[in-house]
C-alpha cells in the first residue's frame, strides 16, 4: 500500500512539473528564445533516462546537463551580458528535479513489481496440486517419494515408482489446442485413478510427465498395473462440446522397484526416467 502511494505521489508531481514547465513556457512565448525549447526538451531526455534507468544515472545526467548549461551562462554573461537570471535558476533547478521524481517513480514501480513477482514466488511455492488433473506436483512427489523410500528401506517393504509419459505433447498442443489437450490430461488422469488403488499416490511432475508411487508393490504387481494402464491409454476419449471424440496417443510408460543401491528420491526418479528408453 505504502509503495502504490509512492507512485500515486511521484507520478502526479511529474505531472504538476511538467505543466508547470510547460505553462511558464506558454505564459512567455513572447520572450523566450531557441535556447529554452532545447533545454524543455533536455528536460524531457532527464525524465526518460531517469525513468528507464534508476535515480542515481537520472542524477548524474542532470547534473552534466546543469554544468553544461551554467557554462553556457557564464559565458552569456561574460561576453554577451544578455542572460536572464530567473530564468537560467529555473532550468538549473528543473534538471535534478526531474530526474528526481522520475527516479523515484521508477524505483517505486519496480519495486511493486519486484514484489509482485516474489509473492508468485511464494504462491506458487505453496501449491502443490495441479489444476488442470487434481493429482499433486513434483514438489509433493519428491517429498512423499522421500518418505516412502525410507520405510521401505526401515520395513523391508516393497515399493516401486511408475511413470507415464506423453509423446510429443507440444506438437499436439500446436495440432489441437491447449484447451483440448488440457481435456485430454484431465481424462489420462482418470484412467490412472481407474487403474491404480487409493493408496498408490499420483502425481503430475511435469508438462508429459506422471508419476505413481505404489507401496507395498512389487515389480511384478506393478507390471500388472502397467499393462491395464497401457490398454486404458490406448484410446482416450473426451467430450468436445456435444460429441465424444476419441484421440491415440503415443504413451511409454516405465517402472522401477526399489532397492538400497538408489541413493535418493532425485536418483530414484532418474533412473525410472531413464526406463522409458526401453518401453516400445
Amino acid at each position: 500500500m505504502m509503495k502504490n502511494k509512492q507512485v500515486d505521489i511521484f507520478f502526479l508531481l511529474l505531472i504538476i512539473e511538467i505543466f508547470a514547465v510547460t505553462t511558464l513556457l506558454i505564459m512567455n512565448i513572447k520572450e523566450i528564445d531557441f535556447i529554452d525549447y532545447i533545454l524543455y526538451m533536455l528536460t524531457f531526455l532527464v525524465i526518460v533516462v531517469s525513468f528507464y534507468s534508476n535515480l542515481i544515472i537520472g542524477l548524474i545526467t542532470s547534473a552534466f546537463l546543469v554544468f553544461g548549461y551554467g557554462s553556457y551562462i557564464l559565458y552569456e554573461g561574460l561576453f554577451h551580458e544578455n542572460i536572464n537570471i530567473a530564468s537560467s535558476y529555473f532550468w538549473i533547478i528543473v534538471f535534478p528535479l526531474s530526474a528526481f521524481i522520475s527516479g523515484r517513480l521508477s524505483d517505486s514501480i519496480n519495486d511493486i513489481q519486484n514484489k509482485k513477482i516474489k509473492l508468485e514466488k511464494q504462491i506458487s511455492s505453496l501449491v502443490t496440486v495441479d489444476a488442470i488433473t487434481g493429482f499433486n506436483n513434483i514438489k509433493e512427489f519428491y517429498k512423499d517419494l522421500n518418505e516412502e523410500m525410507s520405510r521401505a528401506k526401515r520395513h523391508k517393504f516393497y515399493l516401486v515408482v511408475m511413470l507415464v509419459e506423453i509423446q510429443y505433447l507440444e506438437e499436439l498442443i500446436s495440432i489441437y489446442g491447449i484447451d483440448k489437450i488440457n481435456k485430454i490430461l484431465k481424462s489420462i488422469s482418470i484412467l490412472i485413478e481407474k487403474v491404480t488403488r487409493t493408496e498408490d499416490k499420483k502425481y503430475r511432475i511435469d508438462e508429459d510427465l506422471f508419476a505413481i508411487i505404489m507401496p507395498n508393490t512389487d515389480i511384478s504387481g506393478a507390471d500388472i498395473v502397467k499393462q491395464r494402464l497401457k490398454k486404458e491409454l490406448e484410446s482416450i476419449k473426451v467430450d468436445d462440446d456435444s460429441k465424444t471424440n476419441t484421440y491415440k496417443l503415443d504413451i511409454k510408460i516405465s517402472a522401477l522397484q526399489y532397492n538400497d543401491r538408489i541413493s535418493n528420491s532425485f536418483h530414484f526418479k532418474e533412473l525410472v526416467q531413464k526406463e522409458l528408453e526401453y518401453d516400445i
